[in-house]
């Protein structure tokens, strides 16, 4: 008889009334990508090859119990399954040594919540009634069989695992050679325990990294055949409902949680978020030489949080590979920095990685969460949930004693990152685990870095307000640390280019990093250095960085920054050692009665006349530009003599287009003169 196989005739979409949270909330997405189908692997049962038998571990039936109480439970129990010595997998961050199997189709590294989960839509929910850190190859309501049910019709199960390599059908090892933890489910009960014949048989392989710093590699779940119960005459078979994939442990109670969904892997299928269960057998597209993988995510991870390291070149294998801080540390993690700001891509702030490297001053910790400020409540904007960056800070630290709710970055700064954590006993109530932790850099940690290189800092991290070491270490007081910068005068430098110095507005002395976005493009920015300060500076199109570390004075630039020419030049988001400082404007134009160049009429609607007074002979140039420092035209480019220079713009642009309405900047370079005047033009 043919056997019977109960499918749905489309995928199924279960409909949770959850919300969705942004990924950056979600660890999973840093650790695996997006799942994708992988053929011409074939299903190949532990059992299959000698090497593979030999070493397989089968896990006894009394092992597999639930807490508190730990009696055996072949429902919902879970067993330890403790890896060899030496053997270790780093998942979501995390090194573990061994996992706990369920009997309902999934594995966990989470020992906190186990408990009974046979629901499989406990895949996509964060809630104390599904555990996290999951790998579920077939989670659903199974149930284990021993000999004693073979009376009733049922098959024997038997779930185990082993450490093994790939192999091929010879049974001999595939090159290169992929070392792994398989997890094997044979004759499972599956989705129905008064149906006899639905049995399963499938497996989660855990592939080891190479790399003893990151011993996460990629998971691949594999799948045998269904029915072939020698026991009963049934042919019936329940594949479908069950879920398919692998869960973090971010998210909220109340929304999606921090998962891959296994059996969305079309490109663009929306795996994060998309909450489909199994409708067919082979989960992995119906067929069983395919498999579903979830590649590793390749990084390099270290642990001390704050050494200084952001360009990651002591990691394994890199050059600076164990070698001391003096060592490892250069100017180029302070470059990385610069650059990663100026270009706005932030340095990977995932726990371990490249900002926990390059925090050196530890001011950088922050996560997301759903609740208020104070802890009170969900944080609740209209009718919604809503999910807001938080900053460990001096507010959330010591809630209402001199500080306000916007101390903005008002850091706990301390030496490991689980300290300075708030709540009872020091635990945040809305942070389980320490890689729910993100990091950030700033220009100032890229600063520090220059004054560790400079011999004025003893190690990093440094997360005190002065120096031990160094002239004058701990006598900087409040009235000699600048707090901001000033922009100067700009003087024009040809080619509708200006350069404005940048000053610090008090005396200082250790280290400083300052940070601004402008309104013009931004051409360069040098760096002025001198024998008793060391600085760098970098830039994008509209966003300049400026680091220095010795001894600085307000009446002598840090650098000069070269941009276009705009009737108004504008510094905004200005942050200064990590505090925002606000916005600063320059006027390009002198526009009165003084002025070298005036314009009439003024405003125009078509032509507009100048009169230019030149002291002395020589080459004149009069060009227009518009208000954010484009060229828009040039009117005179020639020999004048001394006197007054009459020119006009026709208020077309160089391709003999009319310019839209709005202000213009008429600029003279020549014969004596640096001067501009701004002209409107109405239509």
């Amino acid at each position: 008889m043919k056997k019977q196989v109960l499918i749905a005739s489309a995928i199924v979409l279960c409909s949770f009334a959850i919300g969705a949270v942004d990924g950056m909330a979600q660890q999973i997405f840093n650790q695996f990508r997006q799942p994708e189908l992988v053929v011409g692997l074939p299903y190949r049962d532990i059992d299959a090859c000698p090497q593979s038998r030999l070493n397989k571990r089968v896990v006894a039936p009394s092992q597999f119990t639930l807490p508190p109480t730990f009696v055996n439970d072949l429902d919902d129990g879970y067993a330890y399954i403790q890896f060899p010595s030496g053997v270790v997998y780093n998942y979501n961050g995390e090194n573990y040594g061994g996992i706990y199997v369920s009997i309902n189709g999934f594995a966990t590294f989470d020992n906190t919540k186990l408990v009974p989960a046979k629901q499989s839509q406990g895949l996509f929910i964060n809630s104390s009634s599904y555990p996290d850190n999951v790998i579920a190859p077939f989670w659903g309501d199974h149930r284990f069989r021993t000999a004693n049910d073979i009376v009733g019709g049922y098959m024997p199960s038997e779930i185990s695992w082993v450490v093994d390599v790939d192999r091929d059908e010879n049974c001999d090892t595939i090159k290169p050679v992929r070392n792994c933890i398989i997890l094997q489910w044979k004759n499972l009960n599956i989705n129905n325990a008064s149906i006899n014949s639905s049995v399963a048989n499938f497996q989660a392989r855990l592939y080891l990294g190479g790399d003893t710093r990151n011993n996460q590699g990629e998971i691949e779940l594999a799948y045998g055949q269904i029915a072939g119960n020698p026991y009963t005459s049934n042919t019936t078979v329940v594949t479908r409902g069950a879920t398919v994939g692998i869960k973090g442990n971010g998210g909220f109670p109340g929304f999606l949680a921090d998962f891959w969904n296994g059996l969305m892997w079309t490109p663009a299928a929306g795996a994060n978020a998309r909450t489909d269960s199994t409708s067919i057998w082979q989960p992995s597209g119906g067929r069983s030489d395919a498999r579903i993988r979830f590649n590793s995510i390749i990084y390099l991870t270290f642990d001390v949080w704050g050494f200084g390291d952001a360009d990651t070149s002591a990691a394994q294998g890199q050059r600076h590979d164990n070698l001391p801080q003096n060592r490892r540390v250069t100017a180029n993690d302070a470059r990385v920095i610069l650059r990663s700001i100026v270009t706005k891509r932030p340095l990977d702030s995932v726990w371990k990685r490249q900002a926990y490297q390059g925090d050196v001053n530890h001011s950088g910790r922050y996560y997301f969460t759903k609740l208020k400020r104070d802890f009170s409540g969900d944080s609740i904007v209209g009718n919604q949930i809503v999910i807001w960056r938080r900053t460990i800070d001096m507010e959330q630290f010591f809630p209402g004693q001199g500080s306000t709710l916007t101390t903005g970055k008002q850091v706990v700064r301390v030496m490991y990152e689980g300290d300075g954590l708030y709540g009872v006993g020091g635990k945040a109530p809305d942070v389980s685990s320490l890689n729910q932790i993100y990091y950030e850099v700033t220009e100032y940690d890229a600063s520090l870095i220059m004054r560790y290189i400079s011999g004025r800092l003893p190690y990093l991290p440094w997360i005190y307000d002065t120096d031990t070491v160094g002239p004058g270490a701990g006598k900087v007081s409040i009235q000699t640390v600048a707090d901001n910068v000033t922009f100067g005068t700009a003087s024009s430098i040809g080619n509708g280019l200006v350069r404005v110095p940048v000053y610090v507005n008090a005396l200082h002395t250790g280290a400083f990093g300052v940070r601004f976005e402008t309104n013009t493009e931004v051409a360069a920015v040098t760096p002025v250095i001198n024998d008793r300060n060391t600085v760098m500076a970098d830039h994008g199109s509209d966003i300049a960085v400026v680091t220095g570390n010795g001894s600085f004075d307000p009446s002598t630039p840090v650098a000069y920054v070269t941009m276009k020419e705009g009737a108004m030049l504008e510094f905004s988001n200005i942050r200064f050692n990590e505090s925002l400082v606000g916005s600063q404007t320059i006027s390009m134009v002198e526009n009165n009665a003084n002025s070298a160049v005036s314009v009439y009429p003024n405003p125009t609607t078509a032509n507009a006349s100048m009169a230019i007074t030149l002291p002395e002979n020589g080459t004149v140039t009069v060009r227009v530009f518009d208000a954010f420092g484009k060229f828009v035209a040039t009117v005179h480019d020639g020999f004048a003599t001394a006197g007054t220079l009459t020119a006009t713009w026709n208020g077309m642009d160089v391709t003999g287009t009319p310019v839209v309405p709005g202000t213009y900047v008429i600029r003279v370079e020549g014969a004596g003169v640096s001067a501009s005047n701004m002209v409107t033009v109405l239509r």
